[in-house]
């Protein structure tokens, strides 16, 4: 292995570490926004809206939240849909993002969303899932509840 290559291959890792590092940092300003929007908002269902408005501009077209008798981006009217939340039409991303939401006064509901690399804002598969966990864990939180997600 020439000196050359290695050098490229250092350079090409650094690279990607900052690259990587600037998708985390705007998930984190996603994550910020969607906070102080919730601080103006008291209504858990409309945070739920400011949720699913800001995942489907910034992280994926293909996102649906279901919650007590409110249904975000699906087709599927509540009372037969339940609380599986899909989105609909006929092309769904490679990842799938599926999680229940809990709230506070026992209603509950998912949030679910696909997923195709890069996707808007570049991030790679895992760095989509896990921003997808934190963006969940705070609108449970905003619900007065909680999210489970698998893994």
């Amino acid at each position: 292995m020439s000196t050359q290559h290695r050098t490229e291959e250092k350079f090409s890792i650094a690279l990607e570490s900052i690259q990587s590092k600037r998708r985390i940092e705007r998930v984190l300003e996603a994550a910020n926004a969607l906070l102080d929007r919730y601080a103006a908002q008291p209504d858990p269902e409309e945070r739920l809206k400011i949720t699913f408005e800001l995942l489907r501009r910034n992280f994926t077209p293909e996102v649906a939240i279901v919650f007590g008798n409110m249904a975000l981006g699906t087709d599927s009217p509540v009372g037969i849909a339940g609380t599986e939340a899909v989105p609909p039409g006929e092309r769904r991303g490679e990842t799938v993002f599926h999680c229940k939401i809990i709230g506070a006064d026992r209603r509950s509901g998912s949030l679910t969303a696909f997923y195709t690399e890069p996707g808007t804002m570049g991030l790679t598969d895992a760095e989509w899932l896990a921003a997808m966990r934190l963006l969940a864990g705070i609108s449970g939180l905003g619900v007065g509840g909680h999210v489970t997600c698998p893994q």
